[in-house]
């Protein structure tokens, strides 16, 4: 009855311990589709930039690859990081 007692003790606090893991399922494919339409919904500074002075954004295609280009109110068209950079100048550092 002695080795019963502490033998049933372990064997009960180890079944009850499995039950307090993490329970982890596989993704399913909506699941990891969903996941990444999320990552791509976030919009780049650039484009919320041109937003934000009226402008319409609009995604170019061309041999070189994708640019996201920027329509002002007053008509001009430009590059949506050339304005952004054009407006946010960044400080050299100084060596």
């Amino acid at each position: 009855m002695k080795l019963t007692s502490p033998l049933l003790i372990g064997l009960i606090i180890g079944t009850s311990l499995i039950g307090c893991g993490e329970k982890t399922e596989p993704a399913t494919n909506a699941q990891a589709e969903t996941k990444t339409e999320a990552k791509a919904q976030i919009a780049n500074p650039a484009s919320k930039y041109c937003a934000s002075l009226g402008g319409i954004s609009e995604i170019q295609r061309t041999a070189e690859g994708e640019h996201g280009m920027c329509t002002l109110p007053n008509g001009e068209q430009i590059e949506e990081w050339a304005l952004f950079r054009r407006d946010h100048p960044q400080e050299k550092p100084s060596n």
